[in-house]
């Protein structure tokens, strides 16, 4: 299969690993001139480290995304949240109808933005939304650590955008969910939904302490961490009770905690971009919860503070 990457940060450059590693035909869609001599340096290759192995994956093909002129029937879209409408506008052209778009961004809102600015009134591309939970860290460009997720069933979710033109061939995710190492499966709407609010609830806590905090994530273990978690969540639960059938603050509680036990010795995505000074995803994150909130006439102080200090953090390390 022919799939498109654009977005080679650390999930990005994950599914195109995985991808090549089995044999698909990869392209990575880059920035500029010099982010492709930069690639080429290093022999198109891919550096992933993954339980004390290390491999470094070569044969992908890759183009400066504004020199792109194919046609590009499969696209994983990996930009992080803020980027994806100008990104994906420079590859907009070059998709069709019978096109496949997998946007793989942290948070809420990215795929919504997409169908109302580039095909409101058109008939879009088949738009899949995935929900990832495979903490992959970019240690340099084309140099990615694989901390968790290959081991754990369904850690990559996808399912089809309600709002999207409809396919009885969705070839993409079927490849991706054919290959193992992915743990991924296609799933109906309404569950990848829950899915994507569930990891809402993960990101909005566990990320924006950690960040806030400037530490892994076993700094919200301690009675002041979890007492932050707790607030968010529990504001968060306010607003989305009643799109969470079947789940109570209690549960939705233990998941968090469970996570964030689980993954403590990780740094979170949110960290490393202000590590890295790029700006974060949070806007779609604590933010798209004020932004439900205020729709929905639920106080959200807690998650917009959060907000205002990770604003105040890419303002300090100059990206905002």
């Amino acid at each position: 299969m022919n799939v498109h990457i654009l977005g080679t940060g650390a999930i990005g450059c994950h599914i195109a690993s995985i991808l090549k590693r089995n044999n698909h035909n990869v392209t990575l869609l880059l920035r500029s001139k010099s982010h492709l001599e930069d690639f080429r340096n290093r022999g198109n290759t891919i550096t992933y480290r993954w339980q004390g192995k290390t491999e470094h994956i070569s044969g992908f093909e890759a183009n400066v995304v504004k020199e792109q002129t194919n046609p590009i029937t499969s696209l994983v879209l990996a930009t992080k949240a803020p980027h994806t409408l100008n990104a994906f506008s420079s590859v907009a052209p070059y998709l069709s109808t019978s096109s496949t778009v997998l946007l793989l961004q942290n948070g809420m809102g990215s795929a919504d933005e997409l169908i109302k600015n580039h095909w409101s009134k058109t008939k879009s591309s088949s738009i899949l939304v995935g929900v990832n939970r495979h903490a992959i860290e970019r240690l340099a460009p084309y140099d990615i650590c694989h901390h968790s997720g290959y081991l754990t069933d369904e850690s990559l979710v996808i399912g089809q955008h309600p709002a999207s033109s409809a396919t009885s061939n969705n070839k993409l995710a079927e490849v991706i969910a054919g290959i193992p190492e992915f743990r991924a499966k296609y799933l109906p709407w309404e569950q990848v939904y829950m899915r994507m609010l569930k990891k809402l609830f993960i990101n909005a806590s566990i990320n924006s302490v950690a960040t806030v905090l400037g530490s892994r994530n076993k700094c919200v273990l301690n009675p002041h961490g979890e007492a932050m978690l707790r607030a968010i969540c529990e504001e968060t639960y306010e607003v989305f009770k009643d799109d969470l059938p079947g789940e109570d603050f209690k549960s939705i509680m233990k998941m968090v905690s469970d996570i964030a036990i689980e993954a403590r010795e990780n740094t979170c995505s949110t960290l490393q971009d202000i590590q890295n000074g790029r700006l974060t995803e949070i806007d779609y994150i604590n933010g798209y919860i004020c932004k439900v909130g205020k729709e929905r006439n639920v106080n959200t102080t807690t998650n917009q503070n959060m907000v205002n200090l990770i604003h105040a953090k890419e303002i300090l390390c100059g990206v905002r």
